[in-house]
């Protein structure tokens, strides 16, 4: 039969060389029709197809407009009439050639305009309509396919008449469909799921589109760079709708929806300051080696997006129990895994054509631009977009795997800090000059008999975690008694307690006054015997040392002993007497007797004082009488 046509095709050239263009398609097209008669049933196969329409397709024609005189623009129309009479033909002995070679004449005639808008119309209506007839349910329209030329050449003044014909919007979803990298089935659930997304779920979908232009190029490149086919981005687009903030009933978070045990896996860092699984980056090249692994165990690209929602042994479990790896035979998956996969095509379909199916009103953000400066300091977000020059709100976005507002701290190494493009240089002049009130501190604490993790944080106003991490210990219960830890103290933290204790880290006196002496708790050593042999209060060695109770032997103290401040002498003639001093506001005679380490006692019979509550602003006090020594 094939080669009956093409014979036909030939003679039909022949025979229409002397007549004008419009004329010869006509009497090509009646002929073809009419020769298209078999009786026997021919189901379109595109490829195959392809390959006899390429060897029969007609040269391109010219039309010379002023050759065609009315009387043949009506021996036309009569063509065009007996033309479609005999389609209907067609339609009834089911002769799929014929169908193909009339759509390869009117893609030409959509180029040389051969037809007029009317007729052309109406055979591509009823040319459409038989290849609806012919394709069984689920076929899709593959790229080189007769029917896939034949949707592409459809003139533009035509397609606002055809958006309502259901042949057309049918046939058409099926191109976009078999325009896809990786299999994509048309049945009813993926027909649903795209009404769903045009409907209920209409204003998700737009948010979704609208963010696509962010991280579409980039999972892109890695896809292809990885030989994957690069229409899975749009499993990202299910999985979360391209938010990196994206966090889940699982615990599942990132555009790629990793949960914490996959995500450690694969490499991806979760901690107190950041969550790896919300770098775009990062995590997609998490994503791939994840996807490589489960193709590598099912070999199906609908069962392996089934894998990644459900879990790679629970498929493998339901896979056994229904005896089949046919995705829509399996029984027992989890709702969301049934129409995970429909969602994933229905979101890879409505993409390749967004404005087609209505999505016409998106506003696509643009793929922001940024630069890297490393950052070796805690420092907040929002101080950080003071020294760029841009607000908080677009820092966190160029930074979402920062979870608290912080930069990690400097024991993991310099943080890549990502910053709004040609910024670098203001963001480091006015990072140098961050005062240090502005930055979170790192303080020291020593455990002690009776400290547990959890309590040291509250009492500094951060969280265990916090306190395990910055100290990179895993297991609490190995913290022994002497344990120095490094506390992060956070400005501006929701405790007060972090006032408190910033506050307190920076209790240490002036080392031009003080001398730090290190001082081993004794049996029988108590906080009030200790200070008054230094000349300090029990208080200031609390908090020097972080002691909230008790102190037992062997515990190693921090004691600033007071330097001689300077003293006074009323006039030189007394500098015979010895040294005096001039009490100031809140001085005591047990302060002024610790701060030079003389006994109370001795300074009262030197100063003659029997009321001290007496004891006056201003007022002078020998301190040392001539030849007095005071023994260490």
């Amino acid at each position: 039969m094939a080669v009956f046509m093409d014979r036909l095709f030939q003679n039909v050239q022949m025979r229409d060389s002397t007549l004008t263009p419009v004329v010869a398609y006509c009497s090509l097209l009646l002929t073809l029709l009419l020769s298209g008669c078999s009786t026997t049933k021919q189901v379109a196969t595109f490829p195959e197809a392809e390959a006899t329409a390429q060897a029969s397709r007609p040269p391109e024609a010219v039309v010379d407009s002023a050759a065609v005189t009315p009387d043949r623009r009506l021996a036309d129309d009569e063509r065009l009439r007996r033309a479609l009479e005999t389609l209907n033909e067609v339609r009834r002995n089911n002769s799929a050639i014929s169908v193909e070679r009339i759509s390869i004449l009117l893609a030409d005639s959509a180029v040389t305009g051969s037809l007029s808008p009317a007729r052309h119309l109406e055979l591509l209506s009823a040319t459409l309509e038989r290849y609806r007839e012919m394709l069984p349910p689920s076929a899709l329209v593959l790229p080189n396919s007769v029917l896939a030329r034949l949707l592409d050449a459809v003139p533009h003044s035509l397609a606002p008449n055809l958006r309502d014909d259901v042949n057309y919007r049918d046939l058409y979803v099926r191109k976009l469909a078999g325009s896809a990298d990786l299999p994509v089935d048309y049945n009813s659930e993926v027909v649903k799921t795209i009404r769903y997304f045009q409907t209920t779920a209409r204003k998700a979908f737009k948010a979704w589109l609208s963010r696509s232009p962010l991280y579409v190029p980039m999972i892109r490149k890695a896809l292809r760079e990885a030989g994957l086919p690069e229409d899975l981005v749009y499993k990202a687009m299910i999985e979360s709708g391209f938010n990196p903030r994206a966090y889940s009933r699982a615990r599942a978070a990132g555009i790629w929806q990793f949960v914490s045990g996959t995500a450690r896996l694969y490499g991806l860092k979760s901690n107190t300051f950041i969550d790896e699984r919300r770098d775009p980056e990062k995590s997609t090249h998490a994503a791939i080696r994840h996807i490589q692994h489960l193709y590598g165990l099912f070999g199906d690209w609908r069962l392996v997006i089934a894998a990644y929602n459900c879990g790679q042994g629970r498929l493998e479990r339901i896979i056994r129990r229904s005896g089949t790896d046919d995705f829509w035979k399996l029984k027992g998956l989890p709702r969301e895994t049934r129409r995970h996969v429909p969602r994933f095509m229905a979101a890879l379909i409505i993409s390749r054509d967004p404005e087609w199916f209505g999505f016409d009103d998106v506003v696509f953000q643009v793929p922001p631009k940024y630069d890297v400066v490393p950052v070796s300091e805690y420092v907040h977000l929002r101080v950080a977009a003071e020294c760029a020059g841009t607000t908080y709100a677009r820092m966190r976005s160029l930074n979402p795997e920062l979870r608290s507002g912080y930069t990690p701290p400097s024991s993991r190494g310099p943080y890549e800090l990502r910053i709004p493009a040609g910024t670098a240089g203001r963001f480091m002049a006015n990072y140098s000059r961050i005062p240090p009130d502005r930055k979170a501190r790192m303080v020291e604490h020593r455990m002690r008999s009776g400290d547990t993790v959890s309590a040291v944080a509250r009492d500094y106003g951060t969280s265990t975690r916090a306190v395990l991490e910055a100290n990179n210990i895993v297991n609490p219960r190995r913290i022994r008694v002497g344990t120095l830890l490094k506390i992060p103290i956070f400005p501006k933290g929701k405790s007060s307690r972090a006032a408190r204790n910033l506050a307190r880290a920076d209790a240490a006196p002036d080392p031009d006054t003080h001398r730090k002496i290190a001082h081993r708790v004794r049996k029988g050593d108590t906080l009030w015997g200790i200070g008054r042999r230094y000349g300090v209060t029990p208080r200031q060695i609390r908090v020097w040392n972080n002691v909230r109770k008790y102190i037992t032997p062997g515990d190693r103290l921090v004691i600033w002993r007071p330097e001689a401040p300077q003293v006074a002498a009323a006039n030189p003639a007394d500098r015979r007497r010895g040294d005096f001093y001039i009490v100031q506001r809140g001085d005591t005679l047990w302060d002024i007797a610790r701060s030079f380490r003389i006994r109370v006692n001795d300074l009262k019979k030197w100063n003659r004082i029997r009321k001290p509550a007496n004891l006056r602003v201003g007022a002078r006090l020998l301190i040392r009488p001539s030849g007095f020594r005071t023994v260490d």
